[in-house]
């Protein structure tokens, strides 16, 4: 069953992402990279899906990325996401080498893949969020 709060649903509270979502508890979208290979890493691991190692430090990211894909909800799945539909969601490719996938501002005729982004956080359901926009 799907926890909810305020209707919205809540993460599953995954013990590798649990600096991520502190992170964002404290105004600070965090990744994780490799101290093996250099690689950053997301999702959360508790190993390098790139070497093996086992030494990831979590590392505040800029924010900022590029579009990489997107797609606009036009029925949410659950009447909290209904509530906000249309609404678009799709991956950025964060300047520091992973992609984080967040909903994405601004009316999707406007969006470019390749356009520059930048995250701001917003509550949702008692949480923070990364929401991006056009830079």
């Amino acid at each position: 069953m799907i926890q909810t709060k305020d209707g919205w649903p809540q993460p599953y509270a995954l013990l590798d992402a649990q600096p991520y979502w502190e992170g964002l508890a404290a105004g600070q979208l965090k990744y994780q990279r490799c101290t093996g290979c250099g690689e950053a890493v997301w999702p959360a691991h508790s190993f390098c899906p790139h070497c093996d190692a086992d030494e990831l430090v979590w590392q505040a990211a800029k924010g900022t990325g590029t579009l990489y894909s997107f797609s606009t909800v036009m029925r949410g799945p659950t009447p909290a996401f209904s509530s906000i539909a249309p609404y678009t969601v799709g991956f950025v490719e964060m300047d520091e080498g992973y992609h984080l996938f967040a909903q994405i501002e601004g009316a999707p005729e406007t969006l470019r893949i390749g356009a520059r982004m930048t995250a701001r956080l917003i509550e949702r359901g008692g949480q923070r969020l990364p929401v991006f926009a056009a830079a």
